[in-house]
């Protein structure tokens, strides 16, 4: 049980994220509350995992991050787990940011937006897609593909925020 509540909770958290991200373009309340529910999850998942598959042990985790990047790349490195955290410190970060100063959040420069997208595009697409075995890994396809149309270049915040709304 332990670890189908450890997926469920992820899944649940990234699609939240992609959602918050559709409907983020108008800076709506709703796009908030998915976000932080998203962001809750995720911490649940931390929690379930270290829990279900570590044993409580950041040793023990970091290990399994290492076998687990050693079996897929060659590397054998551990440092993901850290990637993680800094994923959801990033994600409170900017949910902070935009509790505590929406005009400036909503007018931050576009280095520091795409900065903070390039990174949770890699995150999302590597624990999502590139280290997610079998059928789950469609879902991390879709997932990406919904964070590409949403953050493409081009799509103004006003054309997306109207056709939400449509």
């Amino acid at each position: 049980m332990g670890d189908l509540l450890t997926q469920v909770t992820i899944w649940l958290a990234l699609g939240l994220f992609a959602g918050a991200q559709v409907v983020s373009h108008g800076r709506s309340a709703g796009a908030f509350r998915l976000s932080l529910t998203g962001l809750i999850l995720f911490v649940a998942h931390a929690l379930l995992a270290f829990g279900t598959h570590y044993e409580w042990s950041h040793a023990t985790g970091y290990a399994a991050t290492a076998a687990q990047t050693v079996e897929l790349t060659g590397l054998n490195w551990g440092g993901g787990l850290y990637v993680n955290y800094l994923f959801g410190l990033v994600w409170l970060g900017e949910l902070v940011w935009e509790r505590r100063n929406p005009e400036s959040y909503a007018h931050r420069s576009p280095s520091v937006e795409w900065t903070v997208r390039g990174f949770f595009l890699f995150v999302i697409l590597n624990g999502a897609v590139v280290f997610v075995p079998g059928p789950q890994r469609w879902l991390g396809v879709a997932l990406v593909g919904v964070l590409g149309w949403t953050w493409w270049p081009g799509r103004s915040r006003q054309a997306v925020a109207g056709a939400s709304r449509s």
